[in-house]
């Protein structure tokens, strides 16, 4: 389209490194990311989840995997193994997108619990193979940037969120993909959003 060389999003590390992604960059990788699910063999309605601090792959995962209709849940990268055990086995996970910290503190000692997670990706610079999972950069790699998402209809599952879980168990709450017409008018209307603005936001998607 007309804006697909325009700035969709830029990461900013700790170090001082930047990261930029045209909205051309971000249709390609949502589409590698979504391919690499489809090799794996993960279908419509399959759960996502992403465990991992504001890094750009998260953001593709989210995007990707909505591409390939599965539904996404985001975990809240402070969260202690237990929280995120429970929630991965409430919603039924069957991928999970992390980093080798986080999997290795939060995740490693959980596996032999979680017999529905199929697929753990790492997002890591390493080459090191870490037993029981894959490597991100090398499946997207490997993957095509073209996509076709199938039919979708506005009532079809897309995101999973959870309660606090403070006063019992976690609950599961599903928005369908229709939700996103209110996400849009309330950046038109209560964020008031022009084509050239910079959006932060310092909260974590988890």
């Amino acid at each position: 389209g007309a804006r697909a060389d325009h700035l969709a999003l830029r990461w900013l590390g700790k170090a001082g490194s930047v990261r930029n992604f045209t909205y051309r960059d971000l249709a390609a990788g949502t589409s590698r990311f979504a391919n690499v699910l489809a090799t794996l063999g993960v279908h419509r309605g399959e759960r996502v989840y992403v465990l991992a601090e504001r890094i750009p792959e998260l953001y593709i995962s989210v995007l990707g995997a909505l591409k390939q209709r599965c539904v996404v849940s985001p975990l809240f990268s402070q969260f202690g193994p237990e929280p995120i055990h429970m929630r991965l086995t409430i919603g039924a996970g069957s991928v999970l997108v992390t980093t080798p910290g986080l999997y290795q503190k939060k995740i490693a000692l959980l596996r032999e619990r979680l017999p529905q997670l199929k697929h753990v990706l790492l997002v890591s610079d390493e080459a090191a193979a870490v037993p029981g999972t894959l490597n991100f950069a090398t499946l997207m790699r490997d993957a095509s940037p073209v996509f076709k998402i199938g039919p979708t209809a506005a009532e079809d599952p897309a995101l999973l969120h959870f309660t606090s879980g403070t006063t019992g168990k976690p609950k599961g709450a599903v928005h369908v993909h229709q939700a996103v017409v209110a996400h849009y008018m309330t950046g038109k209307l209560a964020l008031d959003f022009h084509p050239d603005d910079v959006f932060w936001c310092t909260a974590d998607p988890g």
